[in-house]
Order: C-alpha cells, then sequence, then structure tokens
C-alpha cells in the first residue's frame, strides 16, 4: 500500500511540474476561440474586441472560428471536443444552460463539459415589430396577437435554445399570446427577415436594433431585462407590463473542463487585464454590452445559477424546446 501511495504521489508530482512548465509556456501557436453565430453580429463582435486584446498580452493571435447552426448547440459540441491544451476557447452565451433542457439534449452535458474562464459581461435584447403592425407597446401587442388567429403572427430567433428563443417563448407562455417561432441562423438573418416582411416580430440584440428603429424600419416593443438598456433608457422592459418577464444575456469564455487549472487561469489574467483596457470596454458599450470583472469562481456560480433558473422557468412555464 505504501509503495502503491509513493507511487501516486510521484505521478502527481511529475504532472504538476508537467502542467506548470506548459503554462509558463503557454500559448505556443495562435489561439482559437470558437463562436456560435454568424459574422457581423453582437457574438461576433464580442468575441473579435476582447479576442483580439487577450491575444495581444498573450503573444499570439486569437483567430475567431465561427460555426452557426442550432442555435450554438453545433459550436458548443465542437469546442467541447477540442483538445485540452488551453489553445482553444469558446465564447459562452446562455445556450450552455439552455440547451440541457432541449427535447432532445445535446450530446454533451455542457455544464460538465466546460470549465469557466472569464465572464466578459452583460447585453440587452429588445423586441422590435414590423412598422406595418398596428401597435406600438407590450400592452398593444398581446390584445392584437389575441385578436388574431392563434399563431398567425411569426417571431423571429437565433436558433432553437438561443436566447432570444427563449425570450420569445417566454413572452408566449406568460402573455397567452400565441406566436409561431421561425429560427434564423444568427442575428442578421433575423433582422434581414423583419425588414422584409417576413416575420411580425423578431428579438435583436439592442445595438443592432437602434439604428433600424431610429430610421422607422423598425418599431421598439422593449428590452428582455430586469432594467432598462442604458442605450435606450426611453424603452421600457416588457417585464414593465409583464411582470416577472426577465431574460438575462451573458457572455464569457469557457474551455473543454480537461484543460489543465495553471493554463485557465493564465487565460482568466488575460482576461480580465483585457476587459479593463479602454479599447475593449468603450467598444463593448458602444455594442451595448456591460463589461463586468470577476473571479472564474463566480463565473462558474453564476452559470450553475443560470442553468437551474432555466430548468425551473422552462418546466414552470410549460415551453417545448425542440
Amino acid at each position: 500500500m505504501k509503495k502503491l501511495l509513493a507511487c501516486i504521489t510521484a505521478s502527481w508530482l511529475v504532472c504538476s511540474v508537467a502542467w506548470a512548465q506548459n503554462a509558463a509556456s503557454f500559448p505556443s501557436r495562435p489561439l482559437r476561440l470558437i463562436t456560435g453565430f454568424q459574422p457581423g453580429g453582437v457574438s461576433d463582435t464580442v468575441a473579435r474586441v476582447t479576442g483580439d486584446k487577450v491575444g495581444e498580452l498573450l503573444g499570439q493571435r486569437v483567430i475567431i472560428d465561427g460555426r452557426p447552426g442550432a442555435g450554438g448547440v453545433l459550436s458548443m459540441e465542437i469546442a467541447a471536443s477540442a483538445n485540452p491544451d488551453g489553445h482553444t476557447l469558446y465564447l459562452g452565451q446562455p445556450v450552455i444552460t439552455i440547451s440541457p433542457n432541449f427535447r432532445n439534449k445535446p450530446p454533451v452535458d455542457p455544464i460538465k463539459a466546460f470549465a469557466p474562464v472569464s465572464l466578459i459581461g452583460f447585453g440587452q435584447t429588445m423586441m422590435v415589430i414590423h412598422p406595418s403592425m398596428p401597435v406600438s407597446n407590450v400592452k398593444e401587442l398581446i390584445a392584437y396577437a389575441k385578436s388574431q388567429p392563434p399563431g398567425s403572427l411569426r417571431f423571429g430567433h437565433s436558433g432553437a435554445g438561443s436566447t432570444n428563443h427563449l425570450a420569445g417563448e417566454l413572452f408566449t407562455v406568460m402573455s397567452g399570446a400565441r406566436l409561431t417561432p421561425i429560427p434564423y441562423k444568427g442575428a442578421a438573418s433575423n433582422q434581414l427577415a423583419l425588414l422584409q416582411g417576413e416575420i411580425h416580430i423578431a428579438m435583436l440584440p439592442v445595438l443592432a436594433a437602434i439604428p433600424q428603429v431610429k430610421a422607422g424600419r423598425m418599431k421598439a416593443i422593449g428590452v428582455t431585462g430586469a432594467q432598462r438598456s442604458q442605450a435606450v433608457p426611453d424603452v421600457p422592459t416588457i417585464g414593465e407590463t409583464l411582470k416577472g418577464y426577465d431574460v438575462p444575456v451573458w457572455y464569457g469564455f469557457v474551455i473543454t473542463a480537461k484543460t489543465p487549472v495553471a493554463i485557465v487561469d493564465k487565460l482568466h489574467a488575460a482576461t480580465q487585464r483585457a476587459l479593463q483596457t479602454p479599447e475593449v470596454k468603450d467598444r463593448l458599450f458602444s455594442q451595448g454590452i456591460e463589461t463586468q470583472l470577476s473571479s472564474r469562481a463566480q463565473f462558474g456560480k453564476l452559470i450553475q445559477e443560470d442553468a437551474v433558473r432555466w430548468a425551473d422557468l422552462v418546466k414552470a412555464a410549460g415551453i417545448v424546446l425542440e
């Protein structure tokens, strides 16, 4: 038994030394940052702005690898199976905490498959409608939807299980307004569909919607968070009319769970430094993202609590995610 314990201890020490050496020389090549949505959207911007600065601080390029599809689930599966050497990051969003509630669950359990690296910040989603619709606020929209044949009004989202998909489904359940969800491969496609009149309602990132609203090509109905957006303080929250409605949107870096802790800590430190630079903080704020510093433990707690929140909400509201 003593020999066995000695062998185990020796092996652990060898591994610890190897991990420390790997962390000291990390990164040894360009980093890959996987995202789940199309180029040009808020997710892509968050990845590029933050990733570029992290790469600069670590002395290596960060290459964005966009894998749109299935509301972000496809990219999540690819990232979860990456080599755990620290060179592949994933831009985490609530798809990580929402997807376990799908009727057809993803092949990986994202809560177990990923380790938290760093929270980046929080954003807002805006409910917008086609200007031809004869309503101008949440109360009028609910009344109008109920006056139409069930399911005749269509709302667009960025794919099954995306945050804006859940935002629309939750609105449908809580308001009693029967809407038909229409999936697209990202915010840009969703926005175009609304502009062309393919759908009546869309859930879009606030900063993507603002120019179209100002130009009169869309009407702003409400934002999905608990607080009004600093970017559009005159637009009410949906929860001001529909009590209890709240769909927060967070962004952060995660990595496959088997990655050595020393490397994850190094990535966390670089990300925290990046978030404190004016060029990252100001650029993200201009895109409607309010940055927030945190420890890895705090970010992990946020993910765990968000997963429980969505599981309870989906069950209580009777939302079915295909």
